[in-house]
């Protein structure tokens, strides 16, 4: 038994200084490996070029690490990476922050809430069909770059889908912009007390719901992508149209 240990042991900080000993490399989304100095780089010039959309740059953008291990040898480690990028909230609330985690497989905490056809919707009113909620304000550039294929996406799914859009801002200030902007999502406003209990200090963000009204799937913006002459654009938008068809 004890000689069982003691193996069990020796094995165990063997496994520990060889993990230790190993160097952590990324694959990039070219399929390049690079040490965590370029990544790193990789990442600042990533937060510069999304800066560089808005016409201040003193705007708060922060990326979030998701690795994922894909190989290991003895003396190395490679992941793979995602991001969630999260674009600062003028409201300058950033003592706490929306955490996903805390949502995802459970029903969605969404209240009663007035549309700005004045007709109140809440959770229950969502169950029976998958719904997409939206979270914006009217002078974040990535939530007006991403509505023209929001737009889009509810065309195709029509009302097989219930598609909402959630707005901090007074009531006045959303019908404003709305006259100005395609926006064909049912649009609620004057929600900051909704936003605030979620902590929401970073937008857009993307809620999915399935039938039952449990969430399945939380994204900030549609991810931008790399277009002509290296600038970012905005992307097409066909991953959220997967997860609503999953969901259908």
């Amino acid at each position: 038994m004890k000689l069982n240990f003691l193996l069990l042991t020796i094995l165990s900080v063997a496994t520990s200084v060889m993990a230790f000993g190993q160097t952590k490399y990324i694959k990039t989304t070219k399929g390049e490996i690079v040490d965590t100095v370029t990544y790193a780089n990789l990442k600042d010039a990533q937060i510069e070029k999304m800066k560089s959309i808005f016409p201040t740059k003193d705007v708060k953008i922060t990326i979030k690490d998701n690795f994922k291990e894909i190989k290991r040898t003895q003396d190395s480690l490679i992941y793979s990476y995602k991001w969630d990028i999260k674009i600062g909230d003028p409201k300058g609330k950033e003592e706490k922050s929306f955490d996903p985690d805390d949502y995802i497989d459970k029903e969605f905490p969404f209240p009663n809430l007035k549309t700005l056809d004045n007709k109140k919707i809440g959770i229950n009113d969502l169950k029976g069909k998958p719904t997409l909620i939206n979270f914006w304000f009217t002078t974040c550039k990535p939530c007006i770059e991403e509505m023209p294929v929001l737009n889009k996406i509810k065309n195709k799914f029509k009302d097989s889908v219930n598609f909402i859009a959630v707005n901090y801002e007074q009531t006045k200030k959303v019908r404003a912009f709305l006259l100005k902007h395609k926006y064909n999502f049912i649009q609620i406003a004057n929600a900051e007390k909704f936003t605030d209990s979620l902590e929401m200090t970073s937008f857009p963000v993307n809620i999915f719901l399935d039938r039952n009204g449990k969430v399945i799937r939380i994204e900030n913006g549609i991810p931008y992508i790399q277009g002509k002459n290296k600038k970012l654009v905005m992307g097409d938008g066909k991953d959220f149209e997967e997860t609503l068809r999953k969901l259908l």
